[in-house]
């Protein structure tokens, strides 16, 4: 009887633990104000400098909102994360695109986007 108590106790902290991990995820994406640290594409990485990082950056507020500056030109969209596929689903100046997360922590987000064939992971971090 122990056992299955134990066993039912285990499992449900697990679940919970899957579910906080989760939605950590999404609040930790929520976080802030990304700056775009790092391109990379072929497996050659491109550092951007600090002052291009200060013009290209996103805010995916809770709600769905997002805010964003692109080469100096700010816009607004929107947002989702899909938590089952760890995608982030965006409609912005670029159309609808989605964007499959690699990590996220309190200041790193890291992304992989599919354009035109080729796969592109993104680095960007909070300033």
């Amino acid at each position: 009887m122990k056992k299955l108590v134990l066993l039912t106790f285990l499992i449900i902290s697990s679940f919970q633990t899957i579910n906080s991990q989760e939605k950590n995820e999404e609040d930790l994406i929520s976080s802030g104000k990304w700056h775009i640290e790092y391109m990379e594409m072929g497996g050659k990485k491109m550092n951007l400098p600090s002052e291009m990082q200060k013009m290209n950056w996103v805010i995916f507020h809770k709600g769905g909102k997002q805010e964003g500056m692109e080469n100096g030109q700010k816009y607004v969209g929107k947002w989702e994360f899909d938590k089952k596929r760890r995608i982030i689903k965006t409609n912005d100046l670029d159309g609808i695109a989605e964007q499959k997360l690699i990590s996220v922590t309190k200041n790193k987000l890291i992304i992989s986007i599919k354009e035109q064939g080729s796969e592109m992971i993104m680095g960007m971090k909070k300033q």
